[in-house]
């Protein structure tokens, strides 16, 4: 959870048009590799200024995004600046921060690959603050390793013209490395997940058949435009965008949650965005729902989540929670996920709030939902 939105408008468009390049994972040698591959994904364990913290961190086309949680909910990574093939500044930011002040100076992870993990730095957005970083790349039992990709294509609105209006679409993808029957049931849930039938399609074969559909789309709607007389100015908001991103927000004790992002730009003011979190149970070779995390009834889940709001958006008790909000209550939704310390959702663009508040996320603690939790899953996640 990249900062996610920013990372996606930035695409643009690398290849011509009808050109489809798929650039898939390098990272095969040992993991004393002292440079970086281009496309990579991590799982690290280590410590931020003293605490235990759990990241994971991606990196594709040369660009990275990831997130990390200690004690609290996620923080989210992007990329900063490359120094060069083994190290990297990270931007940190979380929803709240984006969502309080947009133009808030960042805290930063200078890092360095040490061949197995990273060495480096944190400092906060002001630089009176720099703590150690200490991570190693680490997949105990229960978790799982992924290489990551990149498919893209594109398509001229005109063929026969130098400058055209331009549809791009791309798939940032995860692969399992493991065949066996865990890595072949994930692998087919991250097929999925990106619109590809399960089974042995290759991801190239269906990620070309997605753009192929909606490159005929997109052609249609420029004929229908064309019937209409002249130009009317449309050609000026005809570059259409379709980009979707796979990333991981938890990976251990069985489960993989998948933060699917997909943005569309397709004429007007914005494009759009939405993230879906898919809470896959390896174990259990099962897509999870609510009621697999929490027995729990809505309203007291209700008043939960209204309160973490009010925590965590700074709502002030005196104020109501439409001064964030549409309405003056917040609903759990469907979209959840969580890592070992609580559990999260997820509120896109214009479910709960304008579209420029992005998205809201409510964090609850486990230490609020022990009595709630299922007692399968808290055991499995490590809650006491």
């Amino acid at each position: 959870m990249k900062n996610l939105v920013f990372l996606l408008f930035g695409l643009v468009i690398l290849f011509a048009c009808n050109n489809p390049k798929n650039s898939a994972n390098d990272d095969t040698g040992s993991n004393l590799r002292t440079e970086l591959p281009e496309n990579f994904y991590k799982r690290l364990e280590g410590t931020i200024a003293g605490k235990r913290v759990v990241m994971n961190l991606q990196k594709v086309n040369g660009d990275y995004d990831g997130n990390y949680f200690y004690e609290g909910s996620w923080l989210n990574l992007s990329t900063d600046t490359i120094i060069g093939k083994d190290s990297v500044v990270l931007s940190e930011n979380s929803f709240y921060d984006y969502y309080f002040d947009k133009d808030a100076k960042q805290a930063h992870l200078h890092l360095k690959w040490t061949g197995n993990g990273f060495n480096g730095s944190w400092e906060n957005g002001d630089k009176t603050k720099n703590f150690p970083v200490r991570l190693v790349e680490k997949y105990p039992a229960g978790s799982y390793e992924f290489s990551a990709g990149l498919y893209e294509d594109s398509t001229k609105a005109f063929a026969d013209r130098t400058k055209s209006p331009v549809a791009s679409i791309s798939f940032e993808y995860l692969q399992a490395r493991a065949s066996d029957e865990s890595g072949n049931w994930l692998n087919n849930q991250l097929k999925r997940i990106s619109g590809i039938t399960p089974g042995n399609v290759d991801r190239e074969i269906g990620f070309k058949k997605i753009a192929e559909a909606y490159f005929s789309d997109y052609k249609k709607e420029i004929a229908e435009q064309q019937k209409s007389g002249p130009d009317r100015g449309f050609e000026e908001w005809m570059n259409y965008t379709n980009n979707s991103q796979q990333s991981i927000s938890y990976n251990g004790n069985g489960f993989v949650v998948i933060d699917f992002l997909a943005d569309a730009y397709t004429g007007g003011a914005h494009g759009n965005y939405s993230s879906t979190m898919f809470c896959l149970d390896v174990q259990h070779k099962k897509q999870m729902i609510l009621s697999d995390v929490v027995k729990i009834d809505s309203n007291t889940l209700q008043k939960l989540l209204e309160k973490n709001l009010r925590k965590q958006y700074n709502i002030k008790p005196q104020d109501e929670i439409n001064s964030v909000l549409f309405d003056n209550f917040l609903k759990p939704n469907k979209n959840f996920y969580f890592n070992d310390n609580g559990l999260a959702f997820m509120y896109n663009p214009y479910e709960v709030a304008s579209y420029a508040q992005g998205q809201i996320v409510v964090f609850i603690p486990f230490n609020e939902l022990k009595a709630y939790l299922v007692p399968a899953f808290a055991e499995r996640i490590g809650v006491k």
